[in-house]
C-alpha cells in the first residue's frame, strides 16, 4: 500500500506538470516470481521509475518498451517467460524461474488509467475490483466495481460484470478468456490494513513507525495527555481519550487490527473486553491472554493473540514492533508466518 501511495503522489505531480508517463502493471504470473499480479511501477517523463515490478531484473528492458508506449499511446502487453534453461544463456538471466506478464499504458492528466479509481478507493479506505481487457479490439478498456459506486466503465459485458462481482465477494483476482476470445485480467484493490494501538507508551512509537512505513492506517489512543501527542507518532491519528471510550472512539471495524499495550492490568482488561464485542479480525495483547482477565471463548480464539508477535527472538522495542507487524501482515494475508523454505508450493498463491 505504501508503494501505491508513492505512485499516486508521483502521478499527481506528473499530471500537474502536463507530462506523460507509463504505468506498468503485473497482469499475471506463473511459477516463482518476485512480485505478484497487481504490482505496479510508474515510469515518469524523464524515465525515473517509481515502484518495482521485479527485483530490478525486468525494469531495464521494460523501460525500452515504456518509451515506445509513452510516444505512441498504444498500450502493450509484454511477456517474460524464464522458466527454461535457455533463459540463462539467451534471455535476461533472471533469478526467479517464473513467467511475468506486464501491461503497459500511457497515463497523463486526461488518461489516468486505473490510478484515478485506485486513488479514490485508497482515499476512502475501501476495496474494489477492476477488469481490464489485455488484447483484442477492446484492449485497454476497463470495468470497475465497488460497494458504493457499483459497476462503472466501458468494458460492459455480462460475463465481466459477473466475474467482478465474484472477485469482490471472494477477495481474489484472476485471468480468464472471454467468450469472444479476449484475455481479461481481474484484480482486487484491497483497503489498507488499519492498526489500532491502545497505549501510547515508548514501545508504541516504533510499532507505529513500522506500520506507517508499510502504508498502514494507524490510530493511537491513550488516556494520558503526555503520551497522546501527535508529534510522537508521525502520520498516525493520535487520540487522547479515556479508557472506557477508547475502543468506541477508535472506530474499530472489520478491518481493524488491534494491539492492547497500556501496560496497566485493569486498563488492558477493560479494553480487551470492549474489543471482543467488536468485529475486529485480529486482537492482540503484549502479555499472556490468561493474565489479562476476560475469558476468551473457543469461537474467539482464532482472532485473539497473546503475547503479540511472531517468535523471532525479539527483545528490544524495535524488535518487538517488527515481530508484531510481521504477525499482523501474516494474519491479514492468511499465512502462518513460518520460514519460506518450509513452505510447500509457490510463495505467491497461484491465480484462480
Amino acid at each position: 500500500m505504501r508503494e501505491l501511495r508513492d505512485i499516486l503522489a508521483a502521478y499527481e505531480q506528473l499530471a500537474a506538470r502536463g507530462e506523460r508517463g507509463v504505468l506498468a502493471s503485473v497482469a499475471g504470473v506463473a511459477g516463482s516470481t518476485y512480485r505478484r499480479a497487481g504490482a505496479r511501477m510508474l515510469v515518469l517523463a524523464d524515465d525515473t521509475m517509481v515502484g518495482l515490478i521485479s527485483g530490478g531484473c525486468l525494469e531495464g528492458d521494460l523501460l525500452e518498451h515504456a518509451r515506445a508506449v509513452r510516444e505512441t499511446g498504444t498500450p502493450k502487453l509484454v511477456q517474460y517467460d524464464h522458466r527454461g534453461q535457455d533463459d540463462i544463456v539467451w534471455g535476461l538471466g533472471l533469478g526467479c524461474a517464473g513467467a511475468v506478464d506486464v501491461w503497459l499504458e500511457r497515463v497523463d492528466a486526461t488518461q489516468p488509467g486505473p490510478l484515478a479509481q485506485l486513488g479514490a478507493w485508497s482515499e476512502a479506505r475501501t476495496s474494489g475490483a477492476i477488469a481490464t481487457a489485455l488484447d483484442g479490439a477492446r484492449a485497454g478498456q476497463r470495468r470497475t466495481l465497488d460497494a458504493q459506486a457499483g459497476l462503472l466503465g466501458t468494458l460492459a459485458v455480462a460475463e465481466v460484470d459477473a466475474a467482478l462481482e465474484n472477485a469482490l465477494a471472494s477477495g481474489h483476482g484472476r485471468r480468464f478468456t472471454s467468450a469472444s476470445g479476449e484475455s481479461i485480467w481481474l484484480e482486487m484493490a484491497r483497503a489498507p490494513v488499519r492498526l489500532a494501538l491502545f497505549g501510547a507508551g515508548p514501545d508504541a512509537i516504533p510499532l507505529s513507525r513500522i506500520a506507517r512505513e508499510l502504508g498502514w492506517d494507524v490510530v493511537v489512543s491513550d488516556h494520558r495527555a503526555a503520551y497522546a501527542v501527535a508529534e510522537r507518532f508521525p502520520g498516525a491519528d493520535v487520540r487522547h481519550v479515556e479508557v472506557a471510550q477508547s475502543v468506541v472512539r477508535a472506530a474499530v471495524d472489520a478491518r481493524t487490527h488491534a494491539i492492547v499495550m497500556t501496560h496497566h492490568y485493569l486498563h488492558d482488561r477493560a479494553i480487551l473486553a470492549a474489543l471482543l464485542a467488536t468485529p475486529a479480525p485480529y486482537i492482540a495483547v503484549l502479555g499472556e491472554i490468561a493474565a489479562t482477565g476476560p475469558r476468551v471463548g473457543d469461537d474467539e480464539r482464532a482472532r485473539v493473540f497473546g503475547p503479540a508477535g511472531l517468535d523471532i527472538g525479539a527483545d528490544a522495542p524495535e524488535e518487538i514492533a517488527l515481530s508484531i507487524c510481521a504477525e499482523v501482515q501474516a494474519f491479514a494475508s492468511g499465512r502462518s508466518g513460518g520460514a519460506l523454505r518450509e513452505r510447500k508450493g509457490p510463495i505467491h498463491e497461484p491465480a484462480a
